[in-house]
């Protein structure tokens, strides 16, 4: 019996990472994508040979999609488009000048936002003739997909808020075919990308501090967020469709949380 595929974009570290291990164990063919670590894709491809694949691709880079033909070269059962940048990864990205940080702006709209719609308009005309299901799951944030917080960088949350309407005006489109789309919403999650944003620099008591802070006083998992996308692969996930996933332990009820002055924390 042939495996199902699942494409995961981004999948060679934090969420993505933890994704494409735990589809590993459950069965699925996965194909992943990466931009700079090719590393990673490969020792995955080599603990995991015939099922694990690796495509390197910038998705900020419309060219490079257009020409990817992995990506209509396959039958996808599901699509998880996970690949993004952050406050803190822009700038490996996006050559930093003075305009308004113009590079930072264009980079988190045009990776975050149009990189995930180019994608699906590379492999739309496969899915609407595929006679079974297909799950698609688009990623967003709590903020921006769900919540707004003060001096967050705003081409973040813009980016973050324009790939939660691609999935609610996907999922309008697709009622009545065999194409599910899911939006999910994480909140702070222990990532490099998050590390590098937010948490590198800190002491060892601001780090203690800050986790307190957070809703259920800890920092999410990628692989609790990646077990929801799991889930999302099963059939039974159908009922979920057009859905904004708020995976923030509460984060989105209680923003300010992130913001209020002398909360306790006890």
């Amino acid at each position: 019996m042939k495996k199902k595929k699942v494409l995961v974009t981004g999948g060679t570290q934090g969420v993505g990472y933890q994704t494409v291990k735990m589809l590993v164990e459950q069965g699925y063919e996965v194909h992943l994508t990466y931009r700079k670590s090719a590393g990673v894709a490969d020792e995955l491809m080599e603990k995991h040979p015939g099922i694990v694949f690796g495509h390197k691709l910038d998705q900020g880079n419309v060219e490079e999609i257009i020409h990817a033909d992995f990506l209509t070269e396959h039958e996808w059962h599901g699509v998880i488009f996970n690949a993004a940048l952050g406050s803190g990864t822009v700038k490996e990205y996006a050559e930093q000048g003075t305009d308004l940080n113009a590079a930072t702006d264009t980079a988190m709209m045009t990776v975050n936002a149009l990189g995930p719609l180019w994608i699906y308009k590379k492999i739309q005309p496969m899915l609407e003739k595929k006679e079974t299901p297909t799950k698609l799951v688009f990623v967003s944030s709590v903020g921006g997909g769900l919540a707004a917080f003060p001096k967050f960088t705003l081409s973040d949350g813009m980016s973050k808020c324009a790939v939660a309407f691609l999935a609610k005006q996907l999922a309008a489109e697709n009622i009545y075919t065999l194409i599910d789309v899911f939006c999910i919403c994480p909140g702070a999650i222990e990532t490099p990308m998050f590390y590098s944003s937010t948490l590198k620099g800190m002491t060892p008591e601001q780090r203690k501090a800050f986790d307190l802070a957070q809703a259920k006083k800890r920092l999410i998992q990628p692989e609790e967020i990646a077990f929801w996308m799991c889930e999302l692969m099963k059939d039974e996930s159908t009922v979920l469709h057009g859905a904004n996933i708020d995976a923030t332990m509460g984060l989105a009820s209680r923003p300010g949380i992130q913001t209020e002055a002398g909360l306790e924390h006890n």
